[in-house]
Protein backbone atom coordinates (compact mmCIF):
# COMPACT_ATOMS: atom_id res chain seq x y z
CA UNK A 1 0.00 0.00 0.00
CA UNK A 2 0.99 3.56 -0.76
CA UNK A 3 -0.36 6.46 1.29
CA UNK A 4 0.15 8.98 -0.75
CA UNK A 5 3.79 9.17 -1.67
CA UNK A 6 5.25 11.52 -3.81
CA UNK A 7 8.86 10.25 -4.52
CA UNK A 8 8.45 7.93 -6.72
CA UNK A 9 8.06 4.83 -4.41
CA UNK A 10 4.75 3.59 -5.76
CA UNK A 11 6.08 3.55 -9.52
CA UNK A 12 9.40 1.70 -8.48
CA UNK A 13 6.90 -1.05 -6.96
CA UNK A 14 4.99 -1.22 -9.97
CA UNK A 15 8.08 -1.96 -12.09
CA UNK A 16 9.96 -3.86 -10.19
CA UNK A 17 7.14 -6.19 -8.98
CA UNK A 18 4.36 -6.31 -11.69
CA UNK A 19 2.38 -9.14 -10.18
CA UNK A 20 1.91 -7.04 -6.75
CA UNK A 21 -1.45 -5.88 -6.12
CA UNK A 22 -0.80 -1.84 -4.65
CA UNK A 23 -3.42 0.20 -3.08
CA UNK A 24 -1.91 3.87 -3.59
CA UNK A 25 -4.12 6.35 -2.02
CA UNK A 26 -4.37 9.70 -3.35
CA UNK A 27 -3.65 11.44 0.17
CA UNK A 28 -1.54 10.35 2.97
CA UNK A 29 -4.17 9.33 5.63
CA UNK A 30 -1.46 8.64 7.95
CA UNK A 31 -0.80 5.47 9.69
CA UNK A 32 -3.20 4.37 11.61
CA UNK A 33 -5.43 5.39 8.26
CA UNK A 34 -3.01 3.17 6.19
CA UNK A 35 -2.98 0.47 8.01
CA UNK A 36 -7.14 0.42 7.89
CA UNK A 37 -7.39 1.31 4.08
CA UNK A 38 -4.46 -1.67 4.15
CA UNK A 39 -7.01 -4.39 5.95
CA UNK A 40 -10.13 -3.40 3.93
CA UNK A 41 -8.79 -3.99 0.60
CA UNK A 42 -7.35 -7.18 1.86
CA UNK A 43 -8.95 -10.27 1.01
CA UNK A 44 -6.44 -13.48 2.43
CA UNK A 45 -6.91 -14.71 5.53
CA UNK A 46 -4.19 -12.57 7.25
CA UNK A 47 -3.01 -9.14 7.24
CA UNK A 48 0.53 -8.10 7.62
CA UNK A 49 1.86 -5.33 8.61
CA UNK A 50 5.59 -4.30 7.15
CA UNK A 51 6.68 -0.70 7.63
CA UNK A 52 9.06 1.23 5.62
CA UNK A 53 11.78 0.80 8.49
CA UNK A 54 12.11 -2.60 8.94
CA UNK A 55 13.60 -5.96 7.35
CA UNK A 56 12.55 -8.98 7.98
CA UNK A 57 14.56 -11.75 7.89
CA UNK A 58 13.28 -13.74 5.09
CA UNK A 59 11.20 -16.17 7.31
CA UNK A 60 9.71 -14.55 9.43
CA UNK A 61 6.01 -15.65 7.75
CA UNK A 62 5.85 -19.39 8.36
CA UNK A 63 6.90 -19.61 12.12
CA UNK A 64 4.20 -16.92 13.05
CA UNK A 65 1.48 -18.62 10.52
CA UNK A 66 2.54 -21.72 12.37
CA UNK A 67 1.79 -20.02 16.02
CA UNK A 68 -1.52 -18.76 14.72
CA UNK A 69 -3.18 -21.91 13.15
CA UNK A 70 -1.76 -23.77 16.26
CA UNK A 71 -4.08 -21.96 18.91
CA UNK A 72 -7.18 -20.73 16.99
CA UNK A 73 -8.40 -18.61 19.34
CA UNK A 74 -5.64 -16.33 18.97
CA UNK A 75 -6.12 -13.81 16.59
CA UNK A 76 -2.63 -11.73 15.90
CA UNK A 77 0.92 -12.23 17.42
CA UNK A 78 4.49 -10.13 17.18
CA UNK A 79 7.41 -10.99 15.76
CA UNK A 80 11.14 -10.75 17.64
CA UNK A 81 12.07 -6.80 16.68
CA UNK A 82 15.75 -6.88 17.04
CA UNK A 83 18.10 -3.28 16.11
CA UNK A 84 18.51 -3.38 12.60
CA UNK A 85 21.46 -1.46 13.30
CA UNK A 86 23.01 -4.14 15.90
CA UNK A 87 21.45 -7.16 15.18
CA UNK A 88 22.74 -9.29 17.94
CA UNK A 89 20.38 -6.38 20.14
CA UNK A 90 16.75 -6.16 20.87
CA UNK A 91 15.05 -2.68 19.53
CA UNK A 92 13.88 -0.04 21.97
CA UNK A 93 10.35 -0.14 20.43
CA UNK A 94 8.58 -4.02 20.07
CA UNK A 95 11.61 -6.29 21.02
CA UNK A 96 10.31 -9.04 22.78
CA UNK A 97 6.80 -8.23 23.49
CA UNK A 98 4.62 -5.57 24.36
CA UNK A 99 2.63 -4.95 27.84
CA UNK A 100 0.77 -2.27 29.28
CA UNK A 101 0.87 -1.11 32.95
CA UNK A 102 -2.98 -0.22 34.81
CA UNK A 103 -2.66 3.35 33.75
CA UNK A 104 -1.95 2.80 29.81
CA UNK A 105 1.80 3.11 30.07
CA UNK A 106 4.11 1.14 27.37
CA UNK A 107 6.15 -1.58 28.51
CA UNK A 108 8.48 -3.45 26.47
CA UNK A 109 10.36 -6.51 27.41
CA UNK A 110 14.28 -6.69 26.40
CA UNK A 111 14.62 -3.29 25.49
CA UNK A 112 18.20 -2.76 24.13
CA UNK A 113 18.95 -5.84 25.55
CA UNK A 114 21.45 -8.26 23.83
CA UNK A 115 19.76 -11.46 22.03
CA UNK A 116 20.83 -14.72 24.26
CA UNK A 117 17.70 -16.53 23.58
CA UNK A 118 16.44 -15.64 27.03
CA UNK A 119 13.15 -14.50 25.43
CA UNK A 120 12.65 -17.49 22.86
CA UNK A 121 9.44 -18.86 24.64
CA UNK A 122 6.15 -18.04 22.98
CA UNK A 123 3.64 -15.99 25.34
CA UNK A 124 0.85 -14.04 24.99
CA UNK A 125 1.35 -10.48 24.97
CA UNK A 126 -0.87 -7.19 25.21
CA UNK A 127 -0.61 -5.71 21.42
CA UNK A 128 0.76 -6.59 18.43
CA UNK A 129 1.43 -5.08 14.91
CA UNK A 130 2.90 -7.51 12.72
CA UNK A 131 -0.01 -9.81 11.95
CA UNK A 132 -3.93 -10.30 11.95
CA UNK A 133 -6.38 -12.61 11.30
CA UNK A 134 -8.55 -10.77 9.28
CA UNK A 135 -12.05 -11.89 9.62
CA UNK A 136 -11.30 -10.99 13.61
CA UNK A 137 -9.33 -7.75 12.81
CA UNK A 138 -12.88 -6.16 11.03
CA UNK A 139 -15.39 -7.78 13.58
CA UNK A 140 -14.02 -5.95 16.15
CA UNK A 141 -13.71 -2.50 14.25
CA UNK A 142 -10.31 -2.40 12.67
CA UNK A 143 -7.76 0.35 13.61
CA UNK A 144 -9.07 3.42 14.60
CA UNK A 145 -7.66 6.11 11.94
CA UNK A 146 -8.90 9.16 14.28
CA UNK A 147 -4.97 7.37 16.26
CA UNK A 148 -3.43 9.14 13.23
CA UNK A 149 -0.04 7.72 14.24
CA UNK A 150 0.84 5.96 18.18
CA UNK A 151 -1.28 3.62 20.14
CA UNK A 152 -3.10 2.90 17.43
CA UNK A 153 -1.86 -0.75 18.14
CA UNK A 154 -2.64 -0.98 21.95
CA UNK A 155 -6.51 0.14 21.10
CA UNK A 156 -6.50 -2.73 19.18
CA UNK A 157 -4.75 -5.05 21.17
CA UNK A 158 -7.49 -3.99 24.13
CA UNK A 159 -10.17 -4.56 22.37
CA UNK A 160 -9.19 -8.03 21.06
CA UNK A 161 -8.24 -8.96 24.72
CA UNK A 162 -12.08 -7.43 25.83
CA UNK A 163 -13.49 -9.78 23.19
CA UNK A 164 -11.49 -13.05 24.33
CA UNK A 165 -9.05 -13.23 21.37
CA UNK A 166 -5.64 -13.77 22.62
CA UNK A 167 -2.46 -12.17 20.77
CA UNK A 168 1.26 -14.34 20.86
CA UNK A 169 5.19 -13.37 20.67
CA UNK A 170 6.41 -15.82 18.24
CA UNK A 171 10.42 -15.68 18.95
CA UNK A 172 11.45 -17.86 16.01
CA UNK A 173 10.16 -14.96 13.62
CA UNK A 174 12.57 -12.31 13.26
CA UNK A 175 12.20 -8.08 12.08
CA UNK A 176 14.99 -6.01 11.93
CA UNK A 177 13.88 -2.24 12.87
CA UNK A 178 15.14 1.37 12.71
CA UNK A 179 13.55 2.15 15.68
CA UNK A 180 12.61 5.79 16.18
CA UNK A 181 13.91 6.60 12.34
CA UNK A 182 10.49 9.07 11.67
CA UNK A 183 9.35 10.05 15.30
CA UNK A 184 12.73 11.21 17.27
CA UNK A 185 15.19 13.70 15.82
CA UNK A 186 17.58 12.75 14.36
CA UNK A 187 20.30 15.35 16.50
CA UNK A 188 18.75 15.37 19.77
CA UNK A 189 17.28 11.80 19.57
CA UNK A 190 13.99 13.42 21.76
CA UNK A 191 10.63 12.64 20.38
CA UNK A 192 9.41 14.94 17.67
CA UNK A 193 6.55 17.50 19.42
CA UNK A 194 3.96 16.33 17.40
CA UNK A 195 4.54 12.21 17.81
CA UNK A 196 5.05 13.48 21.72
CA UNK A 197 1.46 14.98 21.45
CA UNK A 198 -0.51 11.90 19.50
CA UNK A 199 0.94 9.87 21.66
CA UNK A 200 -0.17 11.11 25.38
CA UNK A 201 -3.31 12.44 23.70
CA UNK A 202 -3.68 8.68 22.25
CA UNK A 203 -2.97 7.16 25.40
CA UNK A 204 -5.84 9.16 27.03
CA UNK A 205 -8.30 8.03 24.49
CA UNK A 206 -7.33 4.22 24.65
CA UNK A 207 -7.89 4.40 28.87
CA UNK A 208 -11.62 6.37 28.28
CA UNK A 209 -12.39 3.90 25.10
CA UNK A 210 -11.66 0.35 26.41
CA UNK A 211 -12.09 0.31 30.54
CA UNK A 212 -15.20 -0.01 32.87
CA UNK A 213 -16.27 3.09 34.29
CA UNK A 214 -14.23 2.94 37.78
CA UNK A 215 -11.25 2.01 36.41
CA UNK A 216 -11.11 4.37 34.03
CA UNK A 217 -11.84 7.15 36.45
CA UNK A 218 -8.81 6.14 38.18
CA UNK A 219 -6.84 5.35 35.34
CA UNK A 220 -7.24 8.61 34.14
CA UNK A 221 -6.83 10.77 37.78
CA UNK A 222 -3.04 8.93 37.88
CA UNK A 223 -2.31 9.76 34.47
CA UNK A 224 -3.75 13.13 34.82
CA UNK A 225 -1.61 13.67 37.70
CA UNK A 226 1.64 12.51 35.69
CA UNK A 227 0.53 14.66 33.07
CA UNK A 228 0.59 17.63 35.53
CA UNK A 229 4.11 16.83 37.08
CA UNK A 230 5.55 16.26 33.76
CA UNK A 231 3.86 19.37 32.65
CA UNK A 232 6.21 20.97 35.60
CA UNK A 233 9.10 19.00 35.03
CA UNK A 234 9.46 19.68 31.42
CA UNK A 235 9.34 23.83 32.32
CA UNK A 236 11.46 23.64 34.96
CA UNK A 237 13.80 21.80 32.46
CA UNK A 238 13.17 25.05 29.81
CA UNK A 239 11.25 21.89 27.29
CA UNK A 240 8.25 24.27 27.17
CA UNK A 241 7.25 22.59 23.90
CA UNK A 242 6.61 19.33 25.59
CA UNK A 243 4.86 20.79 28.03
CA UNK A 244 2.52 22.71 25.73
CA UNK A 245 2.00 19.14 24.04
CA UNK A 246 0.67 17.82 27.04
CA UNK A 247 -1.59 20.53 27.36
CA UNK A 248 -2.61 20.05 23.84
CA UNK A 249 -3.51 16.67 24.45
CA UNK A 250 -6.00 16.95 27.49
CA UNK A 251 -7.57 20.08 25.36
CA UNK A 252 -8.52 17.29 22.77
CA UNK A 253 -9.81 15.15 24.79
CA UNK A 254 -12.14 18.01 26.82
CA UNK A 255 -13.00 19.00 22.82
CA UNK A 256 -13.91 15.80 21.45
CA UNK A 257 -15.09 14.11 24.49
CA UNK A 258 -18.61 13.35 22.83
CA UNK A 259 -17.09 11.38 19.81
CA UNK A 260 -14.62 9.22 22.06
CA UNK A 261 -17.77 8.31 24.35
CA UNK A 262 -19.53 7.36 21.25
CA UNK A 263 -16.43 4.85 20.38
CA UNK A 264 -16.71 3.80 23.83
CA UNK A 265 -19.63 2.70 23.72
CA UNK A 266 -19.45 0.65 20.45
CA UNK A 267 -16.05 -1.08 22.07
CA UNK A 268 -18.06 -2.00 25.50
CA UNK A 269 -20.09 -4.07 23.60
CA UNK A 270 -18.07 -6.03 22.24
CA UNK A 271 -16.49 -7.34 26.12
CA UNK A 272 -16.53 -10.75 27.09
CA UNK A 273 -13.95 -10.19 29.52
CA UNK A 274 -13.64 -7.68 33.10
CA UNK A 275 -11.23 -5.52 33.93
CA UNK A 276 -10.17 -8.27 36.44
CA UNK A 277 -9.35 -10.65 33.27
CA UNK A 278 -7.59 -7.81 31.56
CA UNK A 279 -5.70 -6.65 34.02
CA UNK A 280 -3.98 -9.94 33.96
CA UNK A 281 -2.17 -9.01 30.96
CA UNK A 282 -0.81 -5.79 32.29
CA UNK A 283 1.48 -4.49 34.78
CA UNK A 284 1.09 -1.81 38.03
CA UNK A 285 3.28 0.95 37.15
CA UNK A 286 6.27 1.53 34.41
CA UNK A 287 5.56 5.40 33.37
CA UNK A 288 7.21 8.52 33.68
CA UNK A 289 6.84 9.30 37.49
CA UNK A 290 8.98 5.76 38.15
CA UNK A 291 11.70 6.62 35.18
CA UNK A 292 11.99 10.27 36.71
CA UNK A 293 12.26 8.82 40.52
CA UNK A 294 14.69 5.88 39.08
CA UNK A 295 17.03 9.46 37.72
CA UNK A 296 17.23 10.95 40.58
CA UNK A 297 17.91 8.15 42.60
CA UNK A 298 21.34 7.99 40.90
CA UNK A 299 22.33 11.28 42.74
CA UNK A 300 20.93 10.61 46.31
Amino acid sequence: MDNGSTHGSAEFIRNTYPSLKLLRLSRNIYTAGGYMAGGLIARGKYVAILNNDVEDDGNWLKPIDEALERIPWAAAADAKYKSFFDRHRFDDSAAAGRWIDYFGNNYTRGVNELDSGQYDKTVYIFAALTIFKRDILMKIGGFDASYIFGYEDIDLGWRLNLSGYKILYVPQAIIYHKSGATTKDKQTQRPKPEFFYLNKRNRLITLIKNYSMINMINALTVTLLEYYLSLWYFLILRKKVYGLQLARAIWYIFKNLRKIIKKRVSVQQLRALSDKDIKKLMVPYSGDIVKVLCKLSQYI
